[in-house]
């Protein structure tokens, strides 16, 4: 970032120096001017601390959010930073801010859950993360908020049974989004946002480069069935994604929700898109899928991920057992 400099303006015959935001009057004297921006200078942090606020830096970060990172990062940090600027004030300095101010805020949310608090926190940590590689403030009030929950992975499992009775519940176009998960185990994003430009059915498969997929680090491949092949072909004449709803219109995050609690409230039991995931990761290693295999196809870096997150069938006793018969006979 380029060091300030002192500057002239001839209309109040006044040096000036710009922190941030804030510009800063040195007086007459230019000689005296410069002595005191470098007095400055050596407390350049402080200064800034104390004259910048904290929805400045707020609104600076997601300017910033909205020009490197992804639309959906932008928007969730926006609605999560909209709310902590309203209940903390126009008015707040930056040195007065501290992690108690965050706990308080998530405490007049009592309908979020721990995962939408851990969600909250993480983005304001974020904010002031930023501000602070960036050279704008001198540390991150809010580094370590000690009533701060960790976030709940939900084990939520679809055994093939369970399926047929899930999708029995589904007449309609929102079917096809179920099926071409549950063949792929792509992830819920992955579903609904691929086009005709990432299929590639000579090779059976649908790729995303870099640039689009998960992390934006690497290629990632869904490798295709024969169904969910199938589910390709009779929508790769359109324009746009390609898996739709009854009015021609991409499935959207909301809708995608919307739908899973009508399901839950059918099923009288816990819902989600992502279970569609887990469940197809759990069965393939039940299966005798070794993980680095199942890693590849679901889009994974390595394997540690799959160990971590399906942990679960190590407190499955009977799958246990009936791996140790496998494995003696």
């Amino acid at each position: 970032m380029r060091q300030p400099k002192p500057f002239f303006r001839s209309q109040t015959r006044c040096w000036y120096v710009q922190l941030g935001k804030k510009q800063i009057n040195l007086g007459t004297d230019e000689k005296a001017a410069w002595e005191k921006y470098h007095e400055l200078m050596l407390r350049r942090h402080d200064v800034s601390d104390s004259i910048s606020t904290v929805v400045i830096l707020l609104d600076e970060y997601l300017e910033w959010v909205s020009k490197k990172l992804k639309p959906g990062t932008y928007e969730k940090s926006k609605h999560y930073l909209s709310l902590f600027s309203k209940h903390i004030g126009a008015k707040l300095r930056i040195d007065q801010m501290n992690a108690r101010m965050v706990t308080q805020w998530t405490d007049t949310h009592a309908d979020w859950k721990p995962n939408t608090v851990n969600d909250a926190m993480s983005i304001v940590q974020a904010a002031f993360n930023w501000g602070v590689r960036q050279q704008l403030i001198a540390r991150n009030p809010v580094l370590h908020i000690p009533d701060k929950p960790g976030r709940q992975r939900r084990e939520i499992v679809y055994s093939t049974d369970d399926w047929k009775s899930i999708r029995a519940q589904v007449k309609d176009k929102f079917g096809e989004f179920l099926d071409f998960m549950w063949e792929t185990g792509c992830r819920p994003l992955e579903a609904r946002s691929f086009e005709a430009r990432h299929v590639d059915l000579k090779n059976n498969l649908i790729h995303f480069p870099p640039t689009e997929s998960k992390g934006e680090l690497r290629d990632r491949i869904i490798y295709l069935t024969t169904a969910s092949r199938a589910i390709v072909e009779r929508n790769i004449h359109r324009t746009g994604p390609l898996l739709v709803n009854v009015r021609g219109k991409p499935w959207t995050k909301n809708a995608i929700n919307s739908r899973f609690q009508r399901l839950k409230r059918k099923m009288g039991r816990p819902m989600c898109a992502y279970a569609i995931r887990h469940s197809f990761a759990t069965e393939g290693l039940k299966a005798g899928f070794d993980s680095i295999t199942l890693a590849q196809l679901m889009g994974h870096a390595d394997n540690t991920m799959i160990s971590r997150t399906y942990s679960h069938l190590a407190r499955n006793p009977a799958y246990l057992r009936e791996q140790a018969l496998k494995l003696k006979g």
